[in-house]
């Protein structure tokens, strides 16, 4: 399995749909809540606005440090910071985290670099790097990913236009479930090392009918109480069509081999359908 060949990057747009998703943010700051406790040294990797850092420091953290790599990030970050009298708490470092080396140990770290099926993400990556600098007890928000897959009759047609050649975040109106959905691939980030997805699911037909895309759908255990559902911005099911489609059997058993390295591209993915 080859690594990822996905350069995508969030823009300011992105990023600030992402701080007023407030479902989303709701559940991450009661996540860490939850997690952080009074003096405890956190990091927050990948930290965007910085929201997630600013509620670990209004938790009781001695020190905070958001990693983000996008310059105009950083300063938001320290304006966000000094708005909230938490500058002596918050300290902003530019860098990658698939590779910065942290001042000290860790113990809680908070990365939120979450995507469906975990393509175009480097969450894995980042908290395999940071393990490194984790206290023996620390805590991990999130605690573990859990992605699905189904098979689907996908709409083609948008504005009189065939447009089946690449991926989307849109469940559309004459989309078809034609199986079940099972679970594909858990990443526990307790000790997680794998960089890649190599699955393989048996699904049943519903239906005599074509499939010619698969369904991921995802969520994670921010804590052991708190688990994710799609929001505006956070898990929406990924639609991914596939290069070879192929007519299922109502009732009939097939495998589904799913391939792709975590924080590659949809585009990337390989996907083998065969009779059970």
């Amino acid at each position: 399995m080859t690594n990822p060949t996905s350069n995508v990057a969030f823009t300011p747009y992105e990023i600030s749909f992402c701080l007023h998703d407030t479902l989303r943010t709701r559940m991450w700051k009661e996540a860490i809540e939850d997690t952080v406790k009074p003096g405890d040294v956190v990091v927050d990797a990948g930290s965007g606005t910085g929201i997630l850092g600013i509620f670990a420091a209004l938790a009781g953290a001695k020190k905070v440090y958001c990693i983000e790599l996008h310059p105009r990030f950083g300063i938001l970050i320290r304006h966000l910071a000094e708005r909230n009298g938490l500058s002596d708490v918050i300290e902003v470092i530019q860098a990658d985290a698939t590779t910065v080396e942290l001042p000290e140990p860790v113990d809680v770290l908070i990365c939120e670099l979450l995507c469906t099926g975990q393509f175009f993400e480097p969450e894995v990556q980042v908290i395999n790097h940071l393990r490194q600098f984790l206290r023996p007890e620390a805590r991990i928000i999130p605690q573990r990913v859990r992605s699905y897959a189904r098979l689907l009759d996908a709409q083609e047609m948008l504005y009189g236009i065939r447009i089946d050649c690449d991926s989307r975040s849109v469940v559309m109106h004459d989309d078809e479930p034609v199986t079940n959905r099972v679970l594909y691939d858990t990443i526990d980030f307790s000790d997680t090392e794998k960089l890649h997805v190599d699955s393989t699911i048996t699904l049943t037909a519903r239906d005599n009918r074509l499939a010619d895309a698969v369904m991921i759908e995802g969520e994670a255990d921010l804590t052991d109480k708190i688990t994710t559902h799609p929001t505006q911005f956070l898990y929406n099911p990924e639609v991914i069509f596939l290069q070879q489609p192929m007519t299922l059997e109502k009732g009939r058993d097939y495998t589904l081999n799913i391939r792709y390295p975590y924080g590659g591209d949809t585009l990337d993915a390989c996907f083998n359908i065969e009779p059970a």
